[in-house]
């Protein structure tokens, strides 16, 4: 009977509701006017055929969507006859996806859908300039396991809301929208013999609105079950038997389908009828994810619950990522959608809740989380319900025979696609060299016939000038010139048949670079060559990847709480998959251990008493300086250094070992009891320079430090400072930096040879104090090494060992601060916003820098002044003032410092 008539097209060329439709873009790629087309469009016979009775046994389950078949945002309700979606804290950005739970295998059945409600979202979820549906309907089949997102595979088939036909990823828009409160049919005609087998058919309230469509050959002869997806609408869906809307012809329902015609989905569960939730505990960035993809793939029941999974739904869904979303980690991706729902990780709190509460088989992929205790347990607890069973698979250590082929497997496909890439580049940079030097031949042709014609040209006319002036001579001369001019004619021929010989020798050579072009072509692979690895790369456990497990930050900071499950957290059982529990434990530690030796700690900090000790020496060392100030400013030593400066002048010398009157000098260093008095008044340190006081201070610095360290770290596996971190700890906790430079060496195992009688490096690296002496003994043994040591090196000095010389300089006791953690320069503080913003400045002035953000609370001497005062400032200063009641921190900042530089303080 008539089915696409005058009428029909008419009303599939109507809009139809704004949420569900775009603009139909099969109509507009043909480049013709819809209505005009449809208007000519004559009438079809419809070629679908009557149902004959069927006395085959009917279908006695009924026909919903079962848990394991529906996205976590789908709701099913009404007993499975309305599908409704979550839309709170960014669920309103994801499509959702529901199968039946049976499936097409012959005969000719089909199913019903009408939306009944739309719901607004917003429009920020997509660029600029593109369509923006803020509802969607999709409504095909499947086959069973593949993506419940249609259009997410090549095992999908079906139409939307849009009016496109998508089949094995090909859209095409054979059909006419369709929208809300309109009764859709599709159609699957799997009967054989039939004018339309194999083929898909959709319909708006009994009135066909497409052809049918062909299915593709890769799902011809499997089980097709009817899909649904949709975003931000609630629809409601009729499996029959009862028809909500009569199409031309008589066609049973799926619910009303022969049960030799049907496939009903098994239903996947744990032991004992419950579900499991498995926890993956792997070492980062060795193997956990792609162990995962193939325990996924082996068994796809399972539902990994993991940032990646919510960013690929996200963008299958349509939703748009700026540039840098790559950046993160595989364990926690970075977002930026530029979506509150989904930026401030609202949608992790909707998947916990809805999870907890469904039952079915999940993966819970957190790297750091599964191997953290605490982590673990808040994991477990989510899952208390009685229908979890919780089990633990710890894949750690060495890994299965199986899983090395696939990593090296997919290490030489990598390798492979490098090299051929390279062979790309290479033949594309030959073929534009091979071009260049065409050209450069052409041209250097050209410019040679140039030169040739000029040149015959002007022998030419040298020619003719010489036949004039010829015939104006007697005929004696004539004569005698018309021999020479035979003559010279026998010599030009000569000279053109030795150039025509030069220009056939010159052609040989252009002949044999054509020759050897010809050979490398044929010497060169058409194919690029095929790699192989290495003996070092089938060692290889774990490929590298462009992407780590974790941030380095997050890894630094947790590493060292990574433990492996028991059974006392709440598992129902654990399974070691590639090593037993003993090996699995034993190569953690090392792995952790390993990590301690090369890992700052970047949120150390120095112990109250760290801090004591340090104030104690820093006092009693400005005390020492100010003792031998007062020592050599006294009369006695005034007039003594004034002799020593004469007898310099006049060239006297007292001898090597010879004392000056009245000094006397400590044998025995070590038996001085007060180093400012060693008996007649002098401090034993009177003779220090500015390198004595600098090598004092440093041996005190690293011996405080390598005990500080232990006792604040309290860790058995980190024992002493890594010699690549003392700047690092140096820094942290003295607030100054440690140059290398300002002692003269270019290495911290030279520095420490210049205090080698307090610390050393050990076999391990590791900083360790070599002095017998506790933290908590008199400081003034260090002014004793360094008497002794400068005592020893002043005697090899004299004896002419140029060595012992000291290379420190004088800025070496006033070394440069500590440098910001974050940001900002040496010198410079940070402004701390109340609300986390603020930036930094410097404390001798100079401008305001920073990414400040909120407003910080100031003194009052930094709050903005008033209008009047204002503008008196700004005559004062001759330059606009800011005023008001609210001030960023950063501003008011350079205000007062601006403001103080010219002597205008509020």
């Amino acid at each position: 009977m008539p089915v696409v008539g005058k009428a029909a097209a008419k009303q599939a060329a109507q809009p139809a509701d704004a949420g569900l439709k775009r603009k139909a873009e099969g109509e507009a790629a043909d480049g013709e006017e819809p209505p005009a087309k449809e208007a000519k469009v004559e009438e079809e016979a419809e070629t679908e055929l009557d149902d004959k009775p069927d006395r085959r046994a009917a279908l006695k389950e009924a026909v919903g969507f079962r848990v394991e078949d529906t996205t976590l945002n789908a709701v099913p309700t009404l007993g499975d006859t309305v599908l409704a979606t979550l839309t709170d804290g960014g669920m309103q950005y994801l499509i959702a996806g529901a199968r039946a739970s049976v499936g097409m295998k012959a005969g000719r059945y089909a199913f019903e859908l009408k939306v009944i409600e739309a719901l607004q979202t917003s429009d920020l979820a997509w660029p600029r300039g593109t369509p923006k549906p803020r509802q969607l309907v999709r409504l095909g089949f499947s086959t069973s396991g593949s993506s419940l997102l249609l259009g997410e595979s090549e095992e999908h088939v079906f139409f939307d809301s849009d009016g496109a036909f998508t089949a094995g990823k090909q859209r095409t828009f054979p059909s006419a929208k369709f929208g809300k409160d309109e009764v859709i049919t599709v159609l699957l005609n799997l009967s054989t013999g039939t004018p339309n087998a194999n083929t898909l058919s959709i319909f708006k309230d009994g009135v066909r609105i497409s052809k049918p469509q062909a299915l593709p050959e890769q799902l011809k002869g499997k089980p097709l079950f009817p899909h649904v997806s949709y975003r931000n609408v609630t629809v409601q869906v009729n499996f029959g038997p009862s028809a909500m809307q009569a199409l031309p012809f008589k066609c049973r329902l799926v619910g009303a389908a022969a049960s030799a015609d049907t496939v009903t989905a098994s239903k996947p569960q744990g032991k004992a009828g419950k579900c499991e939730v498995v926890l993956p505990v792997g070492y980062p960035d060795e193997g956990t994810f792609e162990w995962l993809d193939d325990f996924l793939a082996k068994n796809p029941q399972y539902v990994e619950l993991s940032d990646r999974k919510v960013i690929e739904w996200a963008i299958a869904s349509g939703m748009w990522k700026p540039r840098g979303h790559g950046k993160g980690c595989l364990d926690k991706p970075d977002f930026n959608f530029g979506l509150p729902g989904m930026d401030d990780f609202s949608i992790r709190k909707v998947l916990s809740a809805v999870t907890a509460a469904v039952p079915r088989n999940y993966v819970v992929m957190e790297v750091k989380a599964n191997l953290v205790e605490e982590d673990r347990k808040r994991t477990l607890a989510r899952f208390s319900s009685a229908f979890f069973t919780k089990t633990a698979y710890v894949v750690m250590g060495e890994p299965t025979a199986e899983y090395k082929d696939a990593q090296l497997a997919m290490l030489l496909k990598d390798k492979q696609e490098k090299a051929d890439l390279l062979f790309r580049a290479h033949q594309v940079d030959k073929a534009r060299k091979k071009e260049i030097a065409k050209r450069q031949k052409v041209i250097e042709e050209q410019r040679k016939k140039i030169e040739d014609a000029a040149k015959k040209k002007a022998e030419g006319a040298s020619k003719e000038s010489e036949d004039s002036t010829k015939m104006q001579v007697d005929s004696e001369t004539k004569k005698e010139e018309g021999a020479s001019e035979v003559t010279k004619a026998e010599g030009e021929v000569k000279e053109e048949s030795k150039d025509e010989k030069k220009e056939d020798v010159k052609d040989e050579p252009a002949d044999a670079d054509a020759t050897m072009e010809t050979k490398e072509e044929e010497d060169e692979p058409a194919e690029p060559p095929k790699v192989e690895l290495t003996d070092e790369e089938k060692k290889t456990w774990f490929r590298t990847k462009q992407q780590s497990d974790l941030k380095s930050t997050v890894f630094d900071q947790c590493f060292a709480s990574f433990t492996l499950p028991q059974q006392s957290e709440g598992f129902d059982s654990i399974k070691y998959l590639w090593q037993d529990e003993a090996a699995a434990k034993e190569y953690l530690h090392s792995k952790v251990l390993a990590k301690k030796k090369v890992t700052r700690l970047e949120l150390l900090q120095p112990s109250e008493w760290f801090n004591e000790k340090l104030n104690a020496w820093k006092k009693l060392w400005a005390e020492w300086q100010k003792k031998q100030a007062d020592f050599k400013a006294s009369p006695e030593q005034t007039a003594k250094a004034a002799a020593r400066q004469q007898k310099s002048e006049d060239g006297e010398d007292k001898g090597e070992n010879e004392e000056e009157e009245g000094e006397t000098e400590v044998r025995d260093i070590f038996s001085v009891e007060n180093v400012c008095d060693i008996g007649d008044g002098s401090p034993l340190f009177k003779d220090f320079l500015f390198e004595d006081w600098a090598l004092a201070q440093l041996r005190y610095e690293l011996f405080l430090l390598a005990h500080a360290f232990r006792r604040d770290v309290n860790d058995e596996d980190r024992p002493g400072v890594p010699e690549e971190h003392l700047a690092f700890y140096y820094q942290k906790y003295y607030k100054k930096q440690l140059s290398l430079k300002l002692f003269g060496v270019e290495s911290n195992a030279e520095l420490a040879k210049l205090v080698k009688d307090t610390v050393a490096w050990s076999d391990d690296s590791l900083l360790t104090a070599t002095l017998s002496l506790s933290a908590d003994d008199d400081v003034s043994h260090f002014i004793k090494l360094t008497e002794e040591a400068r005592r020893e090196r002043q005697r090899r000095l004299d004896a002419g060992d140029e060595s012992a010389r000291l290379k420190l300089t004088q800025a070496v006791l006033n070394p440069p601060p500590a440098a910001p953690s974050v940001g900002g320069k040496p010198g410079q503080v940070r402004q701390q916003s109340s609300k986390g913003g603020g930036g930094w400045y410097s404390k001798g002035g100079g401008k305001s820098w920073g990414k400040g953000g909120g407003d910080a609370p100031l003194p009052s001497s930094l709050l903005p002044c008033s209008r009047a005062g204002a503008r008196r400032l700004m005559v004062r200063t001759r330059r606009p003032c800011w005023h008001g009641r609210r001030m960023d921190a950063g501003m008011a900042v350079a205000r007062r410092l601006a403001l103080s530089q010219r002597g205008h303080r509020r």
